[in-house]
This record gives structure tokens, C-alpha cells and sequence, in this order.
């Protein structure tokens, strides 16, 4: 006890130093602060501005310009005869001139482009005599932005087209070192629409108008601009400190300290103290004393990171939050059946759980980096379970070796969209049970761009129970692309007016989403069950159940709204519900994309699965395409489409996949927003669309509940013991049995336990016969098996 008294004299900071020398460090590290928050940081942040502003100057001048050689080339336009202008004399290089007499100013006409509502509107505007500005618009065949201006002679009209290229190029010669710039056209009471960007930054942007027109230039500096114009902070801390360390010097120096008297310094007993003391130190109290006086034990220093370079909006390096994770031995054994046809899914907690999820990130580590990929991207929706299942997952792949990306709670459609997007990697994983009650939870996979499904699931089953692992350090980082998705869907859909929408989420992971995105379009949307809740309070989050759509038909019904969307839980299905009450399902709009497709790209092929309408098919090949039935799925589908390079796809269940603009992958809320498009553009309301279509007696989806075990087994027994006479049996999934005048259709359901069954015919009585012929065929094979209640559909 005495060494240790003797020990606490000597301290450079005993007590009688703590209090002052804490108060000199606040004292000084506040002072620094305060300078920097209220002297340096307004100061930078002004001089970066007006920098930043004349640079913005700069470029729009570039920018005025351009358009002003171009306005005298116009000018030398207007002295033109209309009959050579038709003719191409004397236009400058990539100008095209249409003359339109007023009774033609509609939809439709003139060519590339023709005209379209935006293109009308500026015409009827420059009938006033008032010149207008430039408008840069998406028209012609190829839907890319064009520069249009309209003047207005004695009795016709000039449309003036020309290529964004033109603009383009001058924009391509700016030098973008010094930030982002980003060209942007508004127009009155539209949102802005950014048209070109070029070069790096994220610093506060700024925004030059350009006279004359609806254009103006935004530059946000780059970090190497911000610094060029701040005055750097550090020094300011550097004094702090240096202030701090020379205080705690002249503290040491004049304060008394604790010291021992001269007659006090010498121990006669010291040695055999010393002795006496360290006895009193248990092993225990020795390692302890250790780590308190700053040991690190070896082996605790981290690895290097490796860092994905995803995008530029990547975060530092951080590491998942705490998992609670037991790492299962080799041979452990995990469920089998929850590796279903195209994705894994079971009971959270029980068949799916952090062990679990963890030798899963393990496997899909080591088959990435046997792929060749580097990165995993990782989503998870709003259930209760899926953030620890998430973690679990992404600390199997950083032991694997493999880094990871954790974009955090989005719908499945924007983990597809980052495979799709992502600059070094197309793989991911999605913890998610899409459209299934609140226990249960399981895994998408994305793997190099393709959905792993059927014998590579089984294979990474296998690889699970009994490895080998690949093992290493991976660095796990977070990405936020919400905002991107958003911004690429805004570019791609041009809606008119302003439609009023009733979004259903079901509580699930587009709650926040899907409303702010249709809101961005330019829609007016009346939101409900849009808080995320992993619960599903309201109703399960399948929108391919009529039960589940009575409370959207409700309140489409009570606000008088033109459209009502129905999304499952993780937002790669839809159901739409049209202003009078009826349900659209997705194979009627399927056949609304396809007639829109196809006049536009006619030959391509459109995949569709087993459960859809004949009439679809039919449709098809009316309008020039290729029909292809496939199997029932998301990944049979994804893949089907990928060997056919198919333009669309779509299945009953509302997995709607659009390749014609987009990429090919299935989003409920990109679908609906087309779809509003196509109302848009024929100015009909989607029930008037729905009565152009062909006229069918059909039944929705019926699930027929039967054992796990068993469904796979009845299947097989009836294709071997079934007769159906005069009837043509398809069996790419199930039974598609069909008839001159209608079909049915008998399959097992690979995301529950049950019989998927449905039935479709020219009119009621023939849609009842083959009901009754094929549960005839049912019963004999398993007397117990009846038929839940079920109606046709509108």
C-alpha cells in the first residue's frame, strides 16, 4: 500500500492539478471551437459562396452563348418560305422544321416528333403572338430530350426541333473540375427537371438563370474547390492544442504538487516492500493492472479495410450493429424445406434464424468470391425480424472475406436496382417474405446479376450444412439510393395533370416511399396503412387476395380518386384499383403495357406465367408480339425473360416486369406509374381502358390449403391418374388444362403450403363445367380436399 501511495504523489496530475487542468482544456478546446463555428466556418462558407456563384456565372454563360447564336440562326429561319423550309432549304445542320396549319395542332400529328400534349401546349401558346422561350421536352421515336421553339407566321405555325446533342456537346466542353454542374429546366408550376450533369460535388449549390429562357445552371463545388476558397481549420485546433499543452506546462510549474519532503524520499524498507507489495497481486489483479494501464492485447488490432468503391454516396466504414450470433458448426443441420423454388422462406426464429443467417452470409460470401465478385449489396424490409436476421447475414459475409453494402430498409425493387446500377457489383441479397403473414421472413438472392433459384438453391443448401468457407476480413458500408431511384423514375415517366392516387402499402417497406415518389410525378396522394409496422395491423400484405384491397376500394370510393395502388410487403407486386371499385389484376395490366409496348417495338417477345388469361396471350399476337407462357415466379420469370430478351413480363400474382426503358426487374410502383402514364397519354380513365380489353369469365387466385409434404406428391398423381377429355394439357407448372372455351389450371404453390388453382372460360357455364371436371379429378386422388369460397372476377 505504501508504493501505491508513494506512486499517486508523483503524478504529474494529482488532484490538486485535475481541476485546473480540466478547466484549461475546456478553455481552450471550446475557445477553438467557438472561432471556428462563429468566425471561420461563416467566413468560409461565404467566400465559397460567392466563388461558387460567379463560377456558376461562368458556366451559364457558356451556356447564353450558345443560345444566343442559336436565336440569330432561328431569326434567319423566320425569312424563310414555308414551302422550302419543308424541303430542308436552308436550315442549319440538325434543325428540323414542321408548318402546321391550326386545325392541325393535335395529338398525334406531325413526325419525328409528333406532336404530343406539351408540344400542343407551346403551339397554342405562340398563337398569342407572344414570343416563347426555348423548351427542351422528351419527343420522337427514341422518347430524348429535344430543343423545340414555335413561331407563330400569318396563318400557320413553325415547329423548330433540333437534337439535345447540339446543347449537349457545348455542355461537354465545360471544364467540370471545379464541381457539378447540372443543367436544370423548370417551368411554371412544374418541378424542376434536370436535364445534363457533369463533374463531382456535393458543397451548397448554387443557381444561375438564363435570361430568356426556363433553363438555369446549378453548380455544387467539389471538395478541392471548397478548400481553394477556406480558410483551414486544423491550424485553428493545432493552436488549441498548443495552447492547452503550454497551460498544463506552466500548471506542473508554479501550482504546489503533492511531493514527498527530502526526509520523507528515502524508503528504508523499500526493497523488502516492494516484495511485500507484489505478493499481494493476485494473476487476476496482475492482468487487470495491465489492461488498466493501456496494454492492448496482440491479436485485437484490426486487419486493413478493403473499401468497395459502390458510388460515390458510400459512407466511412462502419460495422453492422451488435448481432447476437452463435457461428454453427460444420454439418449443422438447418431446414431444408424453406429452400423453396426461387427463394428461401420460413418461420422467423424458428426456421429462419440468426444462426441461420449467418452461415447463409457465410455461403453467399464464398460464392460471390468464387463468382468473381467483391461486393454484396444487402436490403432488408419492415419486419420485426429482418434488421437482426440483416446483421446476422452481413457478419457471415465479412467473415467470409466478402465486403457488403447495407442499403437498410427499402422495398426489394431498389436492391434490384442497385444490382442493376451498381458500378462494381450485381449481386445482393434481400431479407424479406414479401407478401407473407408477419411470422415469417427469408431471403432474395441476386447473384451477378441472375436470381438464384431451384438446384443452386438446393446447392447452397448443401454448401451451408457442410462448406468449405472462404474466410478473411470484408468491410461492410452503408448506401442510401432512395433518393436515386427516385430521381430515375421522375426522368423516365412524364405524367399530365394531376391525378389523384390512394396508396396502400399494407405496412410494409414502399410505406414512405411509394407516396413521396408518386408525389414527385407530380400526383395527388391520399396515403393509408403507410407506416412501416413488421405487425401488418391492417391486413397481410399480399394485394393479390381481394380481401385485402376492400379497404383501398373504400377510400378510392370516398375520395373520388382517379387510381388506388395496392403494394405487398416489400414492393415488387401490385394490384390498382380504378376510380368505380374494380380491380385491375396484373395480367389485364400486362396487356394494357403490351399494346402500349408494341406499338412502339412491335415483334418483341412478353412472358407471362401459367395463372394469366388466354386473352392475353391473344392480345399479343394481335399487336405483333411473341406471347411466351412461363412457369410461376419471380426468378423463373427474371430468368425466362433474360434467355427470350423479352420487353415485358408479367404474372396473376402482380410481379410485373418492364424492360422497354427500364431494366427488366419487377417493381410494383414503377409499373403503376406507367400505367398512369398510358391513362396520360390515351386521356381515358383506367376503367375505360379495362373495357377495351378482351371480355373473359375468370376467378381470382385460388389457394387450395394442403400438407407441405404432400402438395408436390398430388401434382404428380394427377398429370399420371387425370383424364380430361377433348382437353390439351400444358405442364410447365402444374396443369394448364385447356379447352376450346376456357382452361383451368392446377399448380403447387411455391411460396405456401397449399394448391394454387384457377379457372377461365368465355361464360359462366362453361367456366363452372371445367371447375367441376378438374375438382372431379382432384377428389379422386384426395377425397379431403375442398374448395374455399371463391367469385368471379369483374
Amino acid at each position: 500500500m505504501v508504493s501505491n501511495k508513494n506512486n499517486q504523489r508523483n503524478s504529474p496530475l494529482h488532484k490538486g492539478l485535475l481541476l485546473p487542468s480540466l478547466l484549461a482544456a475546456v478553455a481552450w478546446l471550446c475557445g477553438a471551437y467557438l472561432i471556428v463555428e462563429h468566425v471561420v466556418n461563416p467566413h468560409n462558407r461565404t467566400q465559397v459562396a460567392q466563388a461558387a456563384q460567379k463560377q456558376g456565372e461562368t458556366f451559364a454563360q457558356s451556356v447564353q452563348q450558345y443560345l444566343g447564336e442559336r436565336t440569330r440562326r432561328l431569326q434567319k429561319i423566320d425569312g424563310i418560305q414555308p414551302e422550302a423550309l419543308l424541303q430542308n432549304a436552308g436550315l442549319p445542320e440538325q434543325f428540323r422544321v414542321q408548318v402546321f396549319d391550326e386545325p392541325q395542332v393535335q395529338l398525334g400529328a406531325g413526325t419525328n416528333p409528333s406532336l404530343n400534349f406539351a408540344l400542343i401546349d407551346l403551339l397554342k401558346r405562340s398563337q398569342q403572338g407572344i414570343q416563347q422561350p426555348l423548351e427542351i421536352l422528351r419527343t420522337g421515336t427514341d422518347n430524348n430530350w429535344q430543343l423545340h421553339n414555335a413561331v407563330k407566321l400569318a396563318d400557320q405555325q413553325l415547329l423548330i426541333s433540333q437534337s439535345f446533342s447540339a446543347l449537349k456537346n457545348t455542355l461537354d466542353t465545360l471544364d467540370k473540375s471545379p464541381g457539378r454542374i447540372q443543367l436544370i429546366q423548370k417551368f411554371p408550376d412544374a418541378a424542376a427537371q434536370t436535364l445534363w450533369s457533369g463533374g463531382q460535388g456535393g458543397g451548397h449549390a448554387s443557381s444561375v438563370n438564363i435570361q430568356g429562357s426556363y433553363l438555369s445552371v446549378q453548380f455544387s463545388p467539389s471538395r478541392e474547390f471548397t478548400q481553394q476558397y477556406s480558410l483551414p481549420v486544423l491550424w485553428i485546433y493545432v493552436g488549441g492544442g498548443i495552447g492547452l499543452l503550454i497551460t498544463l506546462l506552466l500548471l506542473m510549474r508554479f501550482l504546489p504538487r503533492n511531493t514527498k519532503a527530502p526526509w520523507e524520499r528515502e524508503n528504508k524498507g523499500g526493497a523488502k516492500a516492494e516484495v511485500e507489495n507484489n505478493k499481494l497481486a493476485t494473476p487476476e489483479q496482475a492482468a487487470r493492472q495491465d489492461i488498466d494501464e493501456g496494454s492492448i492485447p496482440q491479436g485485437l488490432a484490426s486487419a486493413p479495410i478493403v473499401t468497395p468503391e459502390i458510388s460515390e454516396q458510400v459512407s466511412t466504414t462502419v460495422k453492422p450493429p451488435a448481432a447476437s450470433k452463435s457461428e454453427p458448426a460444420f454439418g449443422t443441420e438447418f431446414p431444408q424445406h424453406v429452400f423453396r423454388a426461387y427463394d428461401i422462406r420460413g418461420i422467423a426464429g424458428e426456421e429462419i434464424n440468426e444462426p441461420f443467417a449467418y452461415q447463409l452470409g457465410r455461403a453467399l460470401g464464398t460464392l460471390a468470391q468464387h463468382a468473381g465478385e467483391r461486393i454484396l449489396l444487402v436490403g432488408r424490409d419492415g419486419r420485426n425480424s429482418s434488421e437482426l436476421l440483416g446483421n446476422c447475414l452481413m457478419e457471415g459475409i465479412l467473415d467470409s472475406g466478402c465486403n457488403s453494402v447495407d442499403l437498410g430498409l427499402v422495398p426489394s425493387p431498389l436492391l434490384y436496382y442497385a444490382c442493376a446500377k451498381g458500378k462494381n457489383t450485381s449481386s445482393g441479397v434481400m431479407v424479406t417474405a414479401s407478401h407473407n403473414p408477419a411470422e415469417f421472413n427469408g431471403f432474395k438472392i441476386i447473384l451477378k446479376g441472375r436470381p438464384l433459384a431451384e438446384e443452386k438453391l438446393q446447392g447452397l443448401y448443401q454448401l451451408m450444412r457442410k462448406g468449405p468457407f472462404k474466410s478473411g476480413e470484408g468491410s461492410n458500408r452503408e448506401q442510401e439510393i432512395k433518393d436515386k431511384y427516385i430521381d430515375e423514375v421522375f426522368n423516365n415517366v412524364a405524367l399530365a395533370g394531376q391525378p389523384h392516387l390512394v396508396v396502400d402499402a399494407g405496412n410494409g417497406a414502399t410505406s414512405v416511399l411509394a407516396p413521396r415518389l408518386f408525389e414527385q410525378l407530380g400526383c395527388a396522394v391520399t396515403p393509408i396503412f403507410c407506416e412501416v409496422d413488421g405487425d401488418f395491423p391492417n391486413h397481410p400484405p399480399d394485394p393479390s387476395r381481394p380481401e385485402n384491397l376492400q379497404a383501398l376500394i373504400d377510400k378510392v370510393a370516398e375520395t373520388s380518386a382517379d387510381l388506388g395502388v395496392a403494394l405487398d410487403g416489400d414492393g415488387d407486386r401490385v394490384t390498382l384499383i380504378s376510380g368505380s371499385g374494380r380491380i385491375a389484376w396484373a395480367d389485364q395490366l400486362v396487356m394494357l403495357l403490351a399494346r402500349d409496348i408494341l406499338g412502339r417495338h412491335p415483334g418483341e417477345n412478353i412472358v407471362f406465367d401459367v395463372k394469366s388469361s388466354r386473352s392475353l396471350a391473344q392480345l399479343v399476337s394481335q399487336y405483333g408480339g411473341r406471347p411466351v407462357m412461363w412457369k410461376t415466379g419471380h426468378a423463373p420469370m427474371k430468368t425466362k425473360m433474360l434467355e427470350t430478351k423479352a420487353i415485358l413480363g408479367g404474372e396473376l400474382s402482380g410481379h410485373i416486369f418492364i424492360k422497354d426503358r427500364w431494366f427488366g426487374f419487377d417493381d410494383g410502383i414503377y409499373a403503376a406509374a406507367r400505367i398512369l402514364e398510358i391513362m396520360a397519354l390515351r386521356e381515358q380513365s383506367l376503367d375505360e381502358l379495362l373495357d377495351s380489353l378482351p371480355k373473359m369469365q375468370s376467378t381470382p387466385e385460388i389457394l387450395l390449403p394442403v400438407d407441405e409434404k404432400e402438395k408436390f406428391s398430388l401434382i404428380e398423381q394427377l398429370q399420371e391418374q387425370g383424364k380430361f377429355a377433348n382437353a390439351d394439357i400444358t405442364t410447365i407448372d402444374g396443369l394448364r388444362i385447356e379447352f376450346t372455351d376456357g382452361w383451368g389450371l392446377v399448380r403447387a404453390s411455391n411460396t405456401t403450403s397449399a394448391l394454387t388453382l384457377r379457372f377461365e372460360a368465355e361464360n359462366e357455364e362453361a367456366l363452372e363445367r371445367i371447375r367441376k371436371e378438374v375438382m372431379d379429378q382432384l377428389k379422386k386422388i384426395d377425397p379431403t380436399i375442398t374448395v374455399p369460397n371463391w367469385q368471379l372476377l369483374d
